[in-house]
């Protein structure tokens, strides 16, 4: 046996003792709990347990104070199991990367885009389309969102850097954006996870009253390179003021966009709410261009609005995306190629 498998058995049955101590104290301490309690320890679930605990102990304490009890399986960090076999040899085959777990997911998420981009392909060759019921759009991923660096961590038992986690997820949003990723759907949701609040009481923000009586709700938003500062004003007469931060001493009104689009983004979250000549809308926007700034502007005007209206007409404006932020922003330039992706092709003269 090697030195590293004799330390790994070592820490593994040091590890094994400690949670079966730490379990049987859970055990005893949920037997007591029931007592007090009046209820049957057998078929006692956590959220009773939780319920009792909050029972029990004042609820004026701070969250860092508030006693609680779970499982030692949920408090202590998961460990690997063993990655050698008895000669030294390691059964992963990204053993040597230093972090396996999250090298071979960021390996599966390319080949899985190499797999859909072939059958995309070889389907738009015979005059087929994407399944638009299935299509991984927008209003699918309402409800969800990407892993944080820590949860990628904790998914993978291995530290995650800031740079790794942002790679992943340009590999997790290039592969969501294919037409027919809908095929791995299983592989993408495991990175994603559900939502713990609704939009409507998350990040809620509270209208605050000017010198004239209006509630007023300020918001900034970002798209790419662009950035938007909306304050949305109830009542109102629906008017829009825009201006750019270099130039703040010109005013312009939508016009501010010459396209029909970037127009139909400003004006979209006011006709779907309804507010539409309600509220006033005044923003200032930042770099970019007129695409990325109109894009903050709608995220901005979408996150103030839902002040202003009700639960149930905030919960359809995350089902439509109004209140879903768009991260991407531009891959840079590889070495060797042209740009990020596209390679250099030459031509037989």
């Amino acid at each position: 046996m090697s030195s590293a498998m004799r330390m790994y058995l070592t820490r593994k049955r040091e590890h094994d003792a400690f949670i079966a101590k730490e379990r049987a104290e859970f055990d005893m301490g949920k037997k007591h709990l029931a007592n007090i309690m009046g209820l049957d320890p057998d078929i006692m679930t956590q959220d009773d347990i939780d319920k009792s605990v909050q029972y029990l102990f004042p609820s004026g304490l701070a969250p860092e104070a508030k006693p609680m009890m779970k499982p030692p399986e949920e408090i202590f960090p998961k460990q690997k199991d063993v990655e050698f076999d008895y000669e030294g040899r390691p059964y992963h085959p990204f053993f040597y990367t230093l972090k396996p777990n999250f090298t071979q997911a960021q390996f599966t998420m390319r080949d899985h885009i190499e797999a859909v981009t072939i059958f995309g392909d070889r389907l738009r060759s015979q005059g087929k389309t994407p399944d638009s019921q299935q299509v991984l759009n927008l209003a699918k991923l309402a409800d969800t969102r990407w892993m944080s660096q820590e949860e990628v961590s904790a998914q993978c038992l291995e530290t995650v850097t800031e740079n790794e986690y942002n790679e992943l997820l340009t590999v997790l949003e290039r592969l969501v954006s294919l037409p027919f990723s809908y095929k791995v759907r299983d592989e993408i949701f495991k990175w994603r996870v559900k939502e713990a609040v609704g939009a409507s009481k998350s990040e809620f923000i509270m209208p605050e009253i000017d010198e004239d009586g209006r509630a007023v709700v300020e918001v900034v938003g970002r798209r790419r390179t662009s950035t938007a500062t909306v304050k949305i004003s109830k009542p109102g007469t629906g008017k829009v003021e825009i201006v750019h931060k270099d130039r703040p001493d010109l005013t312009y009104d939508i016009s501010y966009f010459y396209a029909l689009k970037e127009r139909h983004q400003i004006m979209f979250p006011l006709q779907f709410t309804k507010m539409l000549g309600l509220v006033d809308l005044k923003a200032e926007v930042s770099g970019g261009g007129p695409s990325g700034q109109a894009g903050a502007v709608r995220y901005a005007t979408s996150m103030a609005v839902r002040s202003f209206v009700e639960k149930s007409v905030s919960d359809e404006m995350k089902l439509v995306g109004l209140l879903t932020q768009d991260i991407r922003v531009r891959e840079r330039k590889k070495p060797g190629k042209v740009s990020a992706r596209k390679s250099y092709t030459w031509k037989r003269r």
